[in-house]
């Protein structure tokens, strides 16, 4: 350790300048990044839909309802932004699709947006939705352009969803329809059949087909109200608007904001940059000039002349 303090010292004004000019670097460039950074953030409530207007049964096994809402769409909005279609269309609908077009990389025009979103949540049922960039102009357009494709998603997979299942119901209405016109036609060919009065072995017969016809007519009411709720039910979701409510819209920014972790990180990176260039030329530093001995040459011991090589030496030394 004696050896690398010296090192230091012998180096002091070299090391002094290093870490000036890292950290120096490193904090105006975290400065930079701090006040040219503008953040527009909205803030929206969500609600569960209700059970009542749900397209599935809460008593399906795979709903999942471990997640509060806010989670929940947290995690609907992270994965969208992971995709390069959503952020495209983010981009289109907020005016940079010539700047988009101009890019020489679309995928690192798209991954950069994709870095400047933040999604997170705020309690069980409130979550922000932010972004971050160099013009405080186009904070609030994106963020507002996020909100509308993702509910243009969201329409669209609850409209292909309702239409699925509107099919399913619809065929398995036809099947229960036709089972409610056999009995009814049983039941019509036995009544004319058997003429009253009749026995009680009969009208245990005649009891069974009304039963039956009974419970065709029940699975088919039944049917008939799941196919109502299945296209009625996401529709009033739409427009009451109680399930994803923008609570307070983006606004554009006043003062630069939102750039704080990011400068954080890069005065963090310069600091340990500078730390690690002075360890190394230290290190390096204590190599050169001290460097290392083998130790089999140190522990060797030397071999004392023998007799005559003495006399040959002292003759030669004469």
């Amino acid at each position: 350790m004696a050896r690398y303090l010296a090192t230091a010292r012998r180096y002091r004004w070299l090391l002094a300048a290093i870490l000036t000019l890292v950290w120096c670097a490193g904090l105006g460039a975290a400065y930079v990044e701090y006040r040219s950074t503008f953040e527009s953030t909205a803030t929206v409530w969500v609600l569960r839909a209700s059970p009542e207007l749900a397209q599935t049964s809460p008593d399906d096994p795979n709903v999942t309802l471990a997640q509060t809402a806010a989670s929940q769409q947290v995690d609907l909005l992270t994965q969208l932004f992971q995709t390069d279609s959503f952020v495209r269309d983010v981009v289109e609908r907020a005016s940079l699709g010539p700047v988009l077009a101009a890019a020489t990389d679309e995928s690192s025009y798209l991954d950069d947006v994709r870095k400047r979103f933040h999604v997170k949540a705020l309690g069980t049922n409130v979550l922000t939705v932010s972004f971050a960039g160099r013009d405080p102009h186009i904070g609030p357009q994106m963020v507002n352009a996020a909100l509308a494709v993702r509910a243009e998603r969201v329409a669209a997979a609850r409209v292909a969803a309702t239409s699925a299942l509107s099919a399913l119901y619809q065929k398995d209405y036809e099947v229960a329809q036709a089972q409610a016109v056999d009995a009814q036609q049983q039941l019509r060919d036995w009544s004319a059949s058997h003429p009253p009065p009749l026995s009680d072995v009969d009208q245990h017969l005649q009891a069974q087909l009304r039963l039956t016809l009974d419970l065709a007519q029940v699975r088919l009411a039944d049917l008939k109200g799941r196919m109502d709720k299945a296209a009625l039910g996401p529709a009033l979701i739409e427009i009451s608007g109680l399930e994803f409510q923008v609570v307070d819209a983006p606004r554009e920014p006043t003062g630069p904001r939102g750039g704080s972790r990011s400068a954080i990180s890069l005065a963090a990176v310069a600091f340990v940059a500078g730390l690690a260039l002075c360890s190394l030329l230290v290190l390096a530093g204590t190599l050169l000039a001290d460097p290392v001995v083998v130790p089999a040459e140190v522990d060797r011991p030397r071999r004392k002349p023998a007799v005559g090589e003495a006399e040959a030496l002292r003759s030669r030394s004469a």
